[in-house]
């Protein structure tokens, strides 16, 4: 007997996937362990909608079994696979705030950075999905640097900073195309100060060095340029840079 009841969660799982949304539907009578084979029936499918329906209707019948904080957390997930991300969030910040300690908040914690991640556009939009991404992951490595997670969550962190990087690069570019030298130069400060091991850093320099120069600020000017030569002695912006410093200024010693 005890055979058939390991086995039966497999085998209703396969007959609910053979027979349509309508035998997925969840019922009062379905026990905790039924919804949860729906719900996954329905994850298989790429009924997401359908999974979360059922996964909020077994928190609502058995709010305090095991398989509702299964259900809660799974719900995060079926969000974040839908496309979803803010409900994704939503859902994972839910759980992390209502189970501080339970040895899934790693995981809880993942979901919240990677459906931000989900979020992050261009280097023209907005930034804040980058922004939170980079938060919900860092907490997760400081939380939990055991946690089979970390590793994927330093590598999101990486491309996350070099987002932003490019974003602030956007911005210090439209400033400059409109004369705004002291916006331009400070903006690409930025990714210096706070990316300052992405690609971004060289353009930023290079850009930093003409907004000082047209700026009249020489030895701002001269020590940016220092810094670009140095760390890019290769940099295509390298010659442009030293070409307008020293027609401002004149030739100085570190171009000889």
């Amino acid at each position: 007997m005890r055979r058939f009841k390991r086995i039966l969660p497999a085998l209703l799982a396969a007959v609910l996937l053979a027979g349509g949304c309508t035998i997925l539907e969840v019922a009062e009578d379905d026990t905790p362990e039924e919804i949860l084979t729906k719900a996954r029936a329905a994850m298989e499918q790429g009924l997401y909608s359908r999974a979360v329906d059922s996964y909020q209707r077994l928190e609502s019948l058995y709010p305090y079994s095991r398989q509702a904080l299964q259900a809660q957390i799974m719900t995060a997930y079926a969000y974040y696979l839908k496309g979803d991300s803010l409900a994704a969030v939503n859902a994972a910040e839910r759980f992390v705030r209502l189970h501080p300690s339970n040895p899934h908040v790693d995981y809880a914690l993942y979901l919240q950075g990677i459906a931000e991640y989900q979020k992050i556009g261009k280097a023209d939009r907005d930034p804040e999905p980058a922004r939170k991404a980079i938060e919900a992951l860092t907490q997760l490595i400081r939380q939990y640097p055991e946690s089979e997670y970390v590793a994927d969550a330093h590598a999101r962190i990486r491309k996350a900073h070099e987002v932003l990087a490019e974003h602030h690069l956007h911005v210090a570019r439209f400033y400059m195309d409109r004369e705004a030298f002291l916006a331009a130069a400070n903006r690409a400060r930025t990714v210096l100060t706070e990316h300052p091991t992405t690609p971004t850093v060289e353009p930023a320099l290079g850009l930093m060095t003409r907004g000082y120069t047209e700026l009249r600020l020489e030895e701002l000017a001269r020590q940016t340029l220092a810094i670009l030569a140095h760390n890019f002695p290769d940099s295509d912006h390298l010659p442009a840079a030293r070409a307008m410093v020293a027609d401002r200024f004149g030739a100085d010693a570190e171009e000889n």
